[in-house]
């Protein structure tokens, strides 16, 4: 196991810090973070100097944390979910091992460092690796109880309670499932006349309850409008921010990002399903699990690449199931049981060479936006002074402008703005003519519209990358 975690290690911090952060959602949170870290205060969130509630506070505090002790980098934006995941390949094989046995424990996280999904939203700075631990710590736990130790109920409900407060809803997956767990396993009814059930349950309110009400107490609608109506009900029910896909678009995803190893999840559910019948393995809690965020995600209209995350682990240790019992069925033919085992070796090699030239050498270069925006970084927080974006043909995201210049961010357009169904707080954009009037202002623009704004603007080009450029400018007289 300690091999595995250092080569999870290895795969998940080397070059971390390299390329500049994504506009979604790396950029939101590490900005979030920073301005924790320069003193915007540890209950109230704030992006651009305004509370900010969509989403509960761990992952940014762990952030802001290491901001403080180490300083504001690209590094340690993603080092928290990149952790996550060294942690999680350390879960999967010890979940795996105590439902199935410990080949089955190590092959599933063999698996899961094969998976380039896990990879790379390990190495990404959002929520979901981290989401995905404390969900699997709480299953883990729960595998615990289901051989006999009740005091595991208290692990259980705190992994609950910590997953609630790095993702607000999406916490809800694991409670969720180890509550229909309890049902198909027929240990319900022992459940609720548990006292450790009961007490892990005011535990799991200790932990995520406090800050919930504060911000309640604080800010009231305000807070339950973002928090819960737009982000948990609008997500819920309706396509937001132009995140429309069919009903097979997590099929897609499952094929590009559990490549090779989706050509086996078909048998490792159906293996599993019929022995679970039979009686002949444990709890039902991986299975559902498995079901739960694929359907749940699957039906709701709003649709993105890292909502199934949590099928990873589950899914691996599934398929090492399925592997190992094959294996195992055939002791009595060695030619079978080598070619088990060859099959086994080749699907990981194919999967890591995936995930690796996937990863690794189409690994993306600083963002030319990203690049010009540290030039216009601001070398005090007394210099408030706007950094404005232009354009009328795409629209520039505020994130990443924001986070690399210090600067408060304001969207341009001459004529029409372009349009875009993101949320007005990442893309809202006035008149250049209303934003620039007789001081000097730094500005990105497009290199094609220096000249058509050069009829009513000075314009001093300073930098260019790409097709962008960094310049002051300045209305005519």
């Amino acid at each position: 196991m300690l091999f595995l975690i250092l080569i999870a290690a290895f795969a998940l911090l080397w070059k971390l810090g390299a390329g500049s952060l994504a506009a979604w959602d790396e950029a939101i949170y590490a900005q979030v973070s920073k301005e924790i870290a320069l003193g915007e205060g540890w209950l109230t969130l704030h992006w651009e100097f305004a509370p900010w509630f969509e989403k509960p506070p761990l992952l940014m505090w762990m952030t802001a944390i290491l901001y403080r002790v180490f300083g504001v980098s690209e590094f340690w934006a993603r080092v928290p979910s990149a952790l996550s995941g060294v942690a999680l390949v350390g879960v999967t094989y010890l979940t795996g091992k105590l439902a199935y046995g410990k080949r089955v424990g190590l092959l599933a996280a063999v698996v899961l460092l094969t998976c380039y999904h896990f990879l790379s939203f390990s190495r990404f700075g959002t929520m979901e690796v981290m989401l995905t631990l404390f969900t699997y710590l709480a299953l883990y736990a729960y595998l615990r109880v289901w051989e006999g130790n009740q005091k595991w109920w208290y692990v259980v409900w705190s992994a609950c309670a910590l997953a609630l407060m790095v993702k607000g809803a999406g916490g809800m997956i694991a409670p969720a499932a180890i509550v229909l767990a309890l049902i198909f396993d027929k240990r319900f009814k022992a459940a609720m006349r548990s006292r450790h059930f009961w007490q892990g349950c005011l535990l799991a309110l200790l932990i995520a309850a406090p800050w919930h009400v504060l911000m309640y107490a604080l800010y009231g609608r305000a807070f339950i409008d973002e928090y819960i109506g737009y982000h948990v009900i609008a997500r819920s029910t309706s396509t937001i921010e132009g995140n429309a896909s069919g009903y097979f678009y997590f099929v897609g995803k499952l094929v590009d990002g559990f490549f090779p190893w989706c050509l086996l999840v078909p048998f490792a559910v159906f293996s599993d399903i019929r022995k679970k019948l039979k009686g002949q393995t444990r709890s039902w809690v991986l299975l559902i699990l498995s079901a739960l965020v694929f359907g749940l995600y699957t039906v709701i209209p709003t649709r993105r690449p890292w909502y199934i995350v949590p099928m990873y682990p589950a899914l691996a240790i599934l398929i090492a199931a399925l592997v190992v019992s094959l294996y195992q069925a055939y002791q009595s033919r060695p030619v079978y049981r080598r070619t088990i085992a060859i099959a086994s070796v080749i699907l990981i090699i194919v999967g890591g060479l995936y995930s690796f030239v996937s990863l690794y050498l189409n690994h993306k270069p600083e963002e030319p936006v990203a690049r010009l925006a540290r030039l216009a970084q601001s070398a005090n927080s007394n210099d408030r002074d706007p950094l404005v974006l232009f354009s009328e043909t795409e629209y520039f995201y505020a994130q990443v402008p924001l986070f690399y210049s210090n600067r408060p961010v304001r969207q341009t357009y001459a004529s029409s703005a372009p349009a875009s169904e993101d949320a007005k707080r990442y893309v809202s954009y006035e008149k250049l003519a209303d934003v620039i009037e007789d001081s000097e202002e730094r500005i990105i623009l497009h290199r094609d519209d220096v000249q058509r704004l050069a009829a009513s603007y000075d314009i001093r080009v300073l930098a260019e990358a790409d097709s962008l450029v960094y310049a002051m400018i300045k209305r005519k007289p």
